[in-house]
């Protein structure tokens, strides 16, 4: 049948500029191909996506509603869902979703959500604005043991906001929180930024690989030996950058105690996966220099036994080790603001900030 104007309830999708932004982009097709599917009314759905970050509190908490009336005047849109990449508590609990049925609003928040796949941010999406239109049911609250294994419970606000929020329990829901953060900061996108610390471990890596010393020393340790060096090597490397570039994180407001455990944990992760896709990337090129210029012929004869690709495996793996130790250690991340951005504590400090006026929030 024809839509017409009066026919459409629109969606007002804000999102954090980064993760939260390109979900959304993502989602948002198929939020509306969802709603429409499942709101057989004759009504269309649309859902408009706005790349903007709301101003915290001194608690860390965004409060949506008060800019409900703001964006609905200055948008139309009848409903108003914020997507965001900071963490959010109540009670003492880290919360996955904020609903206020009174204002049309909801917080979806995207590190409790763990490992943020489309389908889930749609599902979670569609349960909120559920909730908002009307007929949405609570989750129940589980039993001791089930709280221990489960995630989502519902608390109700007990001040008159008419706030709900649905928080994350027990172990599997720290863990889930712990893993969203750490996706959250995007390590893959502090790879590019350490390109001066991957050509000093290069440069070094390279002098191993054609230092027949170092060709003796990968033939004759263990596998054991190989694997803990290479630990070793990477928790320098992580350690120098965490503590060199300043990104050791003291949060402030609420919870700032158990903020002060779990951001540092998401930074150290964040870095440390940083650094380890560096070492591959290292042990990568190390491996095919040796491959193309140490002849197998020769090898074999300074190791006084036949070299296979297990030796060249190992040659790569100790020069990349050894490279990483003394090449990378003393550099540091390009564009370091931008990477110091990139921490929760920072984040919160602009968002903390940001004057939202009849206008859109500034981006961090």
């Amino acid at each position: 049948m024809d839509k017409t104007e009066t026919d459409t309830r629109t969606v007002g999708l804000l999102a954090d500029p980064g993760i939260a932004q390109s979900l959304a982009n993502r989602v948002a097709s198929r939020l509306e191909t969802v709603l429409n599917e499942k709101y057989e009314d004759g009504t269309r759905w649309v859902i408009k996506v706005d790349p903007v970050s709301l101003p915290m509190n001194e608690s860390g908490q965004v409060i949506v509603n008060k800019h409900v009336a703001r964006l609905r005047e200055k948008h139309g849109w009848e409903f108003v869902i914020y997507l965001t990449d900071v963490p959010q508590y109540e009670r003492g609990q880290p919360v996955r979703s904020i609903i206020n049925e009174a204002h049309g609003a909801a917080t979806l928040v995207l590190p409790s959500m763990g490992v943020p796949r489309r389908r889930a941010v749609v599902r979670f999406f569609v349960q909120a604005l559920q909730e908002l239109v009307g007929g949405g049911k609570p989750p129940t609250r589980p039993t001791s043991l089930g709280r221990v294994l489960s995630v989502q419970v519902r608390i109700e606000d007990s001040a008159d906001s008419g706030d709900h929020y649905d928080s994350i329990e027990g172990l599997r829901g720290r863990v889930l929180l712990v893993v969203g953060m750490i996706l959250s900061n995007r390590p893959w996108r502090l790879v590019p930024r350490l390109s001066s610390a991957l050509a000093g471990a290069a440069a070094t890596g390279a002098f191993g690989v054609f230092y027949t010393s170092i060709w003796s020393m990968a033939d004759y340790l263990s596998f054991r030996r190989l694997v803990l060096i290479t630990v070793v090597s990477i928790l320098v490397l992580t350690t120098w950058l965490l503590f060199h570039n300043r990104l050791w994180e003291r949060p402030k407001g609420a919870r700032r105690r158990e903020k002060l455990l779990l951001y540092n944990i998401a930074t150290v992760f964040t870095v440390a996966l940083a650094a380890a896709a560096m070492y591959a990337l290292l042990f990568t090129a190390l491996l095919v220099g040796s491959l193309v210029v140490i002849d197998q012929a020769f090898l074999s004869f300074e190791l006084d036994h036949e070299a296979t690709m297990s030796e060249y495996l190992n040659l790569a793996w100790l020069a990349a080790s050894l490279g990483t130790l003394g090449g990378a250690i003393g550099s540091s991340f390009d564009e370091v603001k931008s990477v110091q951005r990139a921490t929760f504590s920072h984040r919160e400090f602009e968002r903390r900030n940001i004057e939202f006026g009849s206008s859109d929030a500034e981006e961090p």
